[in-house]
C-alpha cells in the first residue's frame, strides 16, 4: 500500500505540472480558453458502511474509513459552467463490524458469524480495493470575487477489484486473511458531489452487492466522506 502511495504521489506531481503547462497562458495568436480545466485531481476521505447489513450485526462507521483518488480531465461548455469530467483512479472501502467472514464448504457460501461480546477486538475489518473508472456531468457557477465557485457534480463510477482481505486484531495480536471466497470482481455505483472552492461533501453508492448472487450476504456499499480537488 505504502509503494501505491507513492507511485500515486509521483504521478499527482507529474499530472500537476503538466496541468499548469496544458492551462497557462496561450502564446499570442491561438484560441485563449476562457476558463481553465479545474478538479483534475479528485482525493476522498469517506465513512464506508453496508446499507443492508443483517439486523443482528452492527457496522462501526467511525472506524470504517475508506479513501480514494481520481486523475480526472475534462470538456466543458465556452463558458466553462457545464460539462463533462472522466478519468481514472483507486478505491479502497474498509468496514468494520462486530461479526467475522467465514466461509462454509458444504453450501460454497461466505457468512457472518456475530463476535462474542466476551471478545473485543481492536480490528475487525473486509477491506476492498479497486481500480476505478469515472464519468461525471458537471455544474459550476462562475467565479466570485474570492476567485472560487460552487460546483455540482453527479455520475457513475465501475470499479475492478484489485485485492481483498480480511483483518482481525486483539490483544493477542492479528490475523490477516487474504481473496475473500464469493467477493464479485466488479462494482459499479453512482456518485455525487457539492462543494465550495476546493473542498466537497460527496457520496458513492453501488448498484452491485459486495459478494456474488447466492454466494455470500447481500451487502450494498455507501460512502459519505469529504473531497478535496486541485
Amino acid at each position: 500500500m505504502k509503494k501505491l502511495f507513492s507511485l500515486a504521489a509521483i504521478a499527482f506531481l507529474s499530472f500537476t505540472t503538466y496541468a499548469q503547462d496544458a492551462t497557462s497562458t496561450p502564446k499570442q495568436g491561438t484560441l485563449e480558453k476562457i476558463t481553465a480545466a479545474d478538479d483534475l485531481f479528485i482525493m476522498t476521505f469517506s465513512s464506508d458502511n453496508w446499507v443492508n447489513l443483517p439486523s443482528s450485526l452492527e457496522a462501526k462507521p467511525l472506524r470504517s474509513r475508506g479513501f480514494s483518488f481520481m486523475f480526472m480531465n475534462e470538456k466543458m461548455n465556452a463558458a466553462g459552467n457545464f460539462g463533462l469530467g472522466y478519468g481514472l483512479g483507486f478505491t479502497s472501502q474498509n468496514v468494520h463490524t462486530d461479526g467475522v467472514l467465514l466461509y462454509d464448504d458444504v453450501t460454497a457460501k461466505t457468512y457472518f458469524q456475530k463476535v462474542p461480546d466476551s471478545l473485543e477486538l481492536e480490528t475487525n475489518k473486509l477491506s476492498l480495493n479497486f481500480v476505478d473508472v469515472a464519468l461525471e456531468f458537471r455544474l459550476r457557477t462562475a467565479e466570485n470575487s474570492k476567485g472560487k465557485r460552487w460546483k455540482f457534480n453527479a455520475g457513475v463510477r465501475g470499479s475492478y477489484l484489485l485485492q481483498s482481505h480480511t483483518k482481525y486484531e486483539d490483544i493477542n495480536g492479528k490475523v490477516k486473511l487474504y481473496n475473500t471466497i464469493g467477493l464479485n470482481p466488479f462494482q459499479a455505483g453512482v456518485t455525487g458531489r457539492i462543494g465550495y472552492g476546493n473542498v466537497a461533501a460527496s457520496v458513492y453508492y453501488s448498484l452491485v452487492n459486495v459478494f456474488r448472487k447466492d454466494k455470500g450476504p447481500e451487502l450494498t456499499p455507501l460512502s459519505i466522506g469529504i473531497t478535496f480537488t486541485f
